[in-house]
């Protein structure tokens, strides 16, 4: 039996979202495929806390910049003692750090582009997707087409979206605990965001949206679920709203399901492109109604009239609209959360994900440096 692959993850992001998470949900199940998953992130952040506390193999990092010396030479010694074969970085500053020393090291790279914003045209920037890195990996195609406008050779770029392990979210019962735990009725109607809490994801807009539509629904409830650094502005949002003693902000929650289980309508409210939630998708899979903007790949799965009700980004009215239409015609919901987890099942199951990134690592491994 050969000897299995072994892939280093680099991060360098401050918070614990999608990207963060898929990270983690790679590293645990790749192993059966044959690989085995380490990960170097900064000091300090949740991811690192996260995966030491799911018992994976992870090692502190500074990363204080982008050629931090002290960093590369933590990474020299890591990538040598742990026999890596693929880095695969999921940030810049992570990715400068560790390709440079990559590339001293003869080991093959992988760029993962998690967000759709710009990439910098200037060649220094560049170099992150060109002469440093081997394989770039997107999350949708969306960031894959704005790569490619931007110079990034489209043969180059691979889109593989996160998948969802969709029997982990399709039989999951109400059983009334999350509302319980905050108070809330039984058989009130329930809104829910679920999201790292910073500006381009728009919690301010969701909880802008709620608080109109509570004007005219007296019996809705909303919750809030994330961290990150735009609490503390979200907290005094939260404190001068109308309707706020029926809005909760639940903070960072590992029971996602459950909490899926209890919401009659999911809401992503971002406000600039991204890849395809992950979020979007295990509503999907739990068959929950969803209304999302339309923006970036959040429309690949977010599709107007057919998995969801949308809506432009950044426009309170507009999104309060949706929410409006989601339970005014019920029927119509239900009908798209069907369709929903129809489209998951078919195109976005974890073993797809799973396979397309061994297939990257395993063609990887047998290419030259």
């Amino acid at each position: 039996m050969s000897e299995p692959l072994r892939i280093l993850h680099t991060e360098s992001s401050k918070h614990m979202g999608g990207q963060e998470l898929r990270i983690l949900l790679e590293m645990e199940r790749m192993g059966p495929l044959g690989f085995e998953s380490v990960l170097a992130a900064r000091s300090g952040t949740p991811i690192l806390a996260e995966a030491q506390r799911r018992g994976l193999r992870a090692y502190a990092i500074p990363m204080h910049n982008r050629l931090d010396p002290i960093s590369m030479a933590l990474l020299w010694r890591l990538m040598r003692r742990e026999k890596i074969d693929i880095v695969n970085a999921h940030g810049s500053r992570d990715a400068w750090v560790a390709f440079l020393v990559a590339r001293l090291l003869g080991i093959r790279t992988v760029r993962s582009r998690h967000v759709a914003n710009p990439i910098r045209r200037h060649r220094l920037g560049r170099m992150i997707y060109g002469t440093l890195c081997d394989q770039v990996v997107t999350t949708s195609e969306s960031i894959r087409t704005g790569l490619i406008e931007r110079g990034v050779a489209a043969e180059k770029i691979i889109s593989v979206p996160t998948g969802v392990d969709v029997g982990m979210y399709s039989n999951i019962a109400r059983d009334g605990r999350l509302r319980r735990e905050f108070g809330i009725p039984t058989q009130a109607p329930l809104v829910g965001m679920i999201s790292v809490l910073r500006g381009d994801k728009g919690p301010d807009i969701f909880l802008a949206a709620c608080d109109r539509l509570m004007d005219e629904n007296t019996g809705l409830w909303c919750i809030l679920a994330g961290d990150g650094w735009m609490k503390p502005e979200l907290e005094k949002q939260h404190e001068g709203m109308r309707n706020g003693e029926r809005m909760v902000l639940a903070g960072f929650r590992r029971d996602v399901p459950q909490l899926l289980a209890e919401l009659d309508l999911l809401v992503l409210a971002a406000k600039i492109p991204e890849g395809v939630p992950q979020v979007i998708l295990q509503a999907h899979a739990a068959r929950v109604p969803v209304a999302a903007t339309r923006v970036g790949g959040i429309s690949e799965v977010a599709i107007e009239g057919e998995t969801a009700f949308t809506a432009p980004p950044n426009d309170v009215g507009g999104l309060a609209d949706a929410m409006r239409q989601a339970f005014t015609d019920t029927a119509r919901g239900k009908a798209q959360a069907l369709r929903g987890q129809a489209l998951v099942t078919r195109s976005y199951s974890i073993e797809a994900m799973l396979s397309r990134m061994a297939e990257i690592y395993r063609a990887l491994s047998l290419q030259r440096v």
